[in-house]
């Protein structure tokens, strides 16, 4: 592809192959291999063991490439040391924005017992990442996002298997922004296009678990515009994080 491409959704760590997204510099290798130029990494550890020394190693790994930028990865349920590692970091340039997690990658987040750290985040004015696996994942996203019509919320997975109540969530908010990865299924780009336009969607992998030429290869084959393929792999990107152009 000839776009330049930004992946606002893949990791460090978490690959079953050995040493494949364990550094910042093994990340750049696979985006140099799949034509993506920056990606935005979540730290794997951080969201599945530890917030604290997960989002501390990824700071560390963002330093080794103008290329990568970082996701803080916040736990509802251990509130304490994720306002702490928030505080400590969110106002590093590197971080570009938060997600949430529970305790089971499938579980909505409760808009009661995140409240605390939305609240706390809002000072940051950059935007909330939730993971919408499902649609009670993605309904549960809705009530957050109502609730703070300043704050950008992204949804991750794009609803896997239900993509329809994602695109139909982000057409009911408007401060919904939709990221293409979960399921590989194009028609759902087409029809998100349809219906809220092309400045709220993302593209994004979810690698090393997804490769991205495959994640690249749906946005090829979704018989896109140039335009609409540009403004999706790159310039909404860029405007949500206000980074400048030649970023």
């Amino acid at each position: 592809m000839a776009t330049r491409v930004f992946d606002v959704h893949s990791y460090l760590g978490g690959s079953v192959i050995p040493g494949m997204a364990a550094t910042g510099k093994s990340v750049v290798a696979q985006m140099n291999e799949r034509g993506v130029e920056t990606s935005l990494l979540f730290s794997s550890h951080a969201r599945a063991v530890d917030p604290t020394a997960g989002n501390r190693i990824l700071k560390a790994n963002l330093e080794q490439s103008p290329d990568l930028y970082g996701c803080l990865v916040t736990h509802f349920n251990r509130m304490e040391s994720s306002v702490t590692v928030m505080r400590e970091l969110m106002s590093n340039r590197k971080f570009l924005g938060m997600a949430i997690v529970g305790s089971h990658p499938n579980e909505p987040i409760d808009k009661l017992l995140a409240d605390e750290i939305i609240n706390a985040y809002r000072r940051y004015s950059k935007p909330l990442f939730l993971f919408a696996n499902n649609a009670d994942m993605v309904h549960a996203a809705l009530e957050i996002a109502r609730s703070y019509m300043m704050i950008k919320v992204v949804l991750l997975g794009m609803g896997g298997l239900d993509w329809r109540t994602a695109i139909a969530a982000a057409l009911s908010s408007t401060n919904l922004v939709l990221e293409t990865s979960g399921v590989l299924d194009r028609s759902k780009l087409t029809a998100a296009v349809e219906a809220i336009g092309t400045h709220r969607i993302l593209f994004g992998s979810g690698a090393p678990h997804v490769d991205q030429s495959v994640a690249l290869g749906l946005i090829e084959d979704s018989h896109l515009s140039d335009d609409v393929r540009r403004r999706i792999l790159w310039d909404n990107a860029v405007k949500l994080f206000g980074l400048t152009p030649e970023t």
